[in-house]
């Protein structure tokens, strides 16, 4: 006999370390074997004029079929309500969406309604469930000019320059300065003066290419600046931080999520790879600039690199497995990590070597530069399209080009990849834009819903008294941030005890584990796409029905541990700075006068490079 689809739903949401927990997503109208769920927010706040839409799904455990009216009205006659559809039959094993559509008036003074939807059977029973929404009608926020925005985006650069200049002297990083400069660009504006420097809609439209455009420049400029030889006699103690890490993060989030949220454990596995991986374009732009060891650099540079492309593709895998419905194969999330590695790197490579043989010819010609950055966008698009990671064949391809001397030695290519002071500088400040920008815009990003039920339990004792509650929810998301720390720890302890290192730099292990734009497109990107907006198969149903009461939580969730990763990382970076500054030290020079100590104050040893030999003394 072929178990009810509700049932599994409801089994894999509330398996709990072997015990089971109600769960709290869903309601059951009494009397029958119908149950009622919330398919999104119920909680929400509209513009004036404006309409909100509410959804419910509606389950049939079966056997009967069952006829429903659903009716709705709003406590605030100015409100204008319609159900679709307000009469139906829904058969055994059918899941049905309900939406209601709640349109606010056009003017007035801030008011709030609370939405009456009643769900009531017919036939072969009589039954009744009421559910409530509360819709908020508010005035739009204003918009600022182009005037005003020009003058905005001006003061951006102009402060993130200050906060690279904070940096160079407290060794305080500048992402943080600029995170909090977006929050107040953009939540704390809206919240506090009604004013809106993004337009409404944009966020959403423009997070996915500027996080796309930020990671494959900074992954780009990061593989530029790294030694191919350095990276191979470090690659299996990076093999060996990034596995701890990564693997660590995505089973201690799970558990988290399960004992002390609820959640089911594939639910736990997906909300694990959205945080687990740090950001390349946080990390990479930190470790250039701290006093650490080549080593140390190369690992958490490689780190953020390789655990962007896990994220991603993990969190991928499974969404697929989720889609599939139940009893899908656990080794689809294996066949596309496989895959993504190997198409990044093949892409990267072949695009590396054929641009450095085009590259003779180009040598000398205006804007050759500007064309291997057409490369880079062409080749992030094919791979992603080919089932790669862009971010990683980016990385490949700067890497390349960075160790054109060795690669042309190795292959015996007569190529090389010039870049005159001219050019550098313009790579540097084209970085420095981009990445300001990026941090800029995730500060904006940031937003907290806290509509609707907390759709959380636990089994724990005396928590248990804080099931269906945001402190629980809060108390989860400490415990995660709290597992992210532990496992970075016990990742360092190990390196550290292979390959001792000062108790500094294993601070800095640690402690750069901040994540990015990347984990927060990830958290949506469960509840865009189609088959949990429309699904049309049985498999997307369940997909559907599993992910729904999660929505919220997702976004907060990544939002709130980017900000406290952030904060940890920039609190980590300060108290090892400071104390490799006070044991360093203070070097004794002799026979060098002030504008020669100038000069080598200025000097970055890293940025020498011999191209050849030179002449031997004629005898």
């Amino acid at each position: 006999m072929r178990r009810p689809l509700w049932l599994i739903t409801l089994a894999a949401a509330s398996f709990l370390v072997g015990s089971a927990v109600p769960a709290t997503g869903s309601t059951p109208i009494p009397g029958t074997s119908l149950q009622v769920v919330e398919l999104g927010p119920v909680k929400q706040a509209v513009p004036f004029r404006a309409t909100a839409n509410f959804s419910w799904g509606v389950f049939n455990g079966g056997p009967p079929p069952y006829t429903l009216n659903v009716t709705a009205t709003a406590t605030d006659p100015s409100f204008e309500v319609e159900v679709f559809p307000s009469s139906f039959t829904i058969a055994r094993d059918t899941l049905r969406e309900v939406r209601v559509n709640v349109t606010t008036p056009a003017d007035g003074e801030g008011r709030t309604a609370t939405i009456r939807v009643r769900f009531e059977t017919t036939a072969p029973v009589v039954a009744s469930l009421e559910v409530n929404a509360i819709l908020t009608a508010r005035a739009t926020p204003a918009s600022v000019d182009v005037m005003t925005a020009f003058l905005a985006i001006g003061a951006v650069i102009a402060i993130g320059f200050t906060a690279s200049l904070i940096f160079e002297r407290t060794r305080v990083p500048d992402l943080l300065i600029l995170i909090f400069l977006g929050i107040l660009l953009g939540p704390i504006a809206v919240a506090l003066f009604q004013i809106s420097f993004v337009p409404p809609g944009a966020l959403e439209v423009a997070t996915p290419y500027f996080t796309a455009l930020a990671l494959m420049f900074i992954l780009f400029d990061g593989g530029l600046n790294l030694r191919i030889s350095e990276i191979v006699k470090n690659l299996g103690i990076v093999g060996l931080h990034t596995g701890l890490t990564f693997v660590g993060t995505v089973f201690a989030v799970a558990f988290v999520s399960v004992v002390l949220l609820g959640y089911g454990w594939l639910v736990g596995l997906l909300l694990g790879a959205v945080l687990s991986g740090t950001s390349g374009a946080v990390v990479i732009g930190i470790v250039r600039s701290l006093h650490v060891s080549p080593e140390t650099k190369i690992i958490l540079t490689l780190e953020s690199v390789i655990t962007d492309v896990l994220s991603v593709v993990t969190a991928l895998a499974l969404l697929e497995l989720l889609r599939s419905g139940p009893g899908a194969p656990v080794a689809i999330v294996f066949t596309d990590l496989g895959q993504a590695f190997l198409v990044s790197l093949a892409f990267g490579l072949v695009a590396g070597f054929v641009w450095l043989l085009l590259l003779k010819r180009l040598e000398g010609k205006p804007f050759a530069y500007m064309l291997t950055i057409a490369v880079l966008f062409a080749l992030y698009a094919v791979s992603e399209t080919s089932g790669g990671s862009g971010a990683m064949a980016s990385f490949v391809f700067g890497l390349v080009l960075g160790n054109h001397v060795d690669f042309a030695r190795r292959f015996r290519i007569r190529a090389r990849f010039v870049i005159d002071d001219q050019i550098k500088q313009f790579h540097s400040e084209l970085a420095f834009v981009i990445r300001t920008f990026f941090f800029v815009f995730l500060g904006v990003s940031i937003t907290f819903e806290f509509a609707g039920a907390w759709h959380v339990s636990t089994a724990l004792p005396v928590l248990q008294a804080f099931n269906g509650t945001f402190t629980l929810f809060f108390l989860g998301v400490l415990a995660i941030f709290g597992m992210i720390v532990a496992i970075r720890v016990a990742g360092a302890r190990v390196v550290t005890a292979i390959r001792p290192k000062p108790p500094s730099e294993r601070r800095i292990l640690w402690s750069l584990m901040g994540r990015g734009l990347a984990s927060a497109v990830l958290a949506s990107l469960p509840f865009t796409l189609p088959a949990f907006t429309s699904p049309t198969t049985a498999g997307e149903s369940y997909y559907q029905a599993v992910l729904a009461p999660y929505e919220s939580q997702f976004i907060n969730i990544a939002f709130l541990i980017i900000l406290l990763t952030v904060i940890a990382t920039t609190i980590g970076v300060v108290a090892s700075e400071r104390s490799i500054g006070r044991a360093a030290p203070k070097p004794v020079m002799a026979g060098v006068d002030g504008v020669g100590l100038n000069w080598l104050r200025e000097l970055d040893i890293e940025d020498v490079e011999i191209s050849e030999e030179p002449p031997r003394p004629r005898r």
